[in-house]
């Protein structure tokens, strides 16, 4: 990149890029602890789905040497 006729030396990063999803279920169960374990089962064995919208999104980035 050049800056009124000085060149500019540009840096590396190291860029990393998260998400989280959410979406609330109804889910019958003896215990909190129960429902966590049936809701993560019937999603992962496909017969629930998981959520689709992004709630959240943020980056961490590193310069590099």
């Amino acid at each position: 990149m050049k800056v009124k006729g000085k060149v500019e030396i540009m840096k590396k990063y190291l860029v990393d890029y998260y998400e989280t999803y959410s979406k609330s279920y109804e889910i019958e169960a003896n215990s909190k602890e129960e429902a966590e374990d049936i809701l993560k089962y019937e999603i992962q064995e496909g017969k629930l789905d998981g959520p689709e919208c992004c709630d959240n999104s943020w980056c961490e980035v590193t310069e590099m040497e």
